[in-house]
């Protein structure tokens, strides 16, 4: 009776062991099957990670390329306005420097006789002068204006000219600017083109 007691014994034990074996296999199959998933997962998440951060990573430098190119455009082009007043005012500077005294007066006699000799008609002349000039130039420009040409031409004082001279034929109602800023706002027109192609 004992021997069929341990048989039975063994036999239980045998039982559960296969039992226990088959649990732990599957058991073991399951872990596997949840590792080999979670390692997936977690390539395919690894991947969709890198894949973000390169394409951040190159939307940034992207950006950052765009805005280097911007702020290259912005320094030249204020680079470019710097250098075009600085241009204009040189030149302002100089014609109020040439555009004084005994070479404003040459210049207006010659540019008033030049008219009369092609237009033929004397037509009423007016020179709006700087105020501070009126004087000098009054009798510097009537000194070298034939009789005849000097009724017809009268300088005045005019606070919107502070070099040069503005030219105005009365009857007809037409002006001319020569004042230092017309003409220097003239060749900075005439410059700006070749400034920018140098830049």
């Amino acid at each position: 009776m004992a021997d069929e007691l341990q048989a039975l014994l063994d036999r239980i034990t045998d039982q559960e062991l296969k039992k226990v074996d088959a649990e732990r296999e599957q058991i073991l199959a399951q872990a596997k099957a949840d590792a080999a998933e979670i390692i997936k997962s977690a390539k395919t998440e690894a991947e969709a990670v890198v894949a973000t951060a390169r394409q951040e990573a190159a939307l940034f430098t992207q950006k950052g390329e765009e805005a280097l190119r911007q702020a290259s455009r912005d320094v030249i082009l204020a680079l470019r306005s710097e250098l075009e007043k600085r241009v204009t005012k040189t030149v302002e500077a100089m014609m109020r420097e040439t555009l004084a005294g005994e070479n404003l007066a040459g210049v207006i006699a010659n540019l008033v006789s030049q008219y009369v000799a092609k237009q033929g008609d004397i037509d009423q002349i007016q020179l709006l002068v700087s105020p501070a000039e009126l004087a000098t130039l009054d009798k510097a420009v009537k000194a070298k204006l034939v009789e005849d040409l000097r009724q017809h031409c009268d300088l005045a004082p005019s606070a919107a000219v502070a070099g040069g001279f503005k030219l105005v034929f009365k009857n007809s109602g037409v002006m001319y600017d020569f004042t230092d800023q017309a003409l220097a706002e003239a060749v900075g027109t005439y410059l700006s083109p070749q400034v920018s192609a140098k830049l």
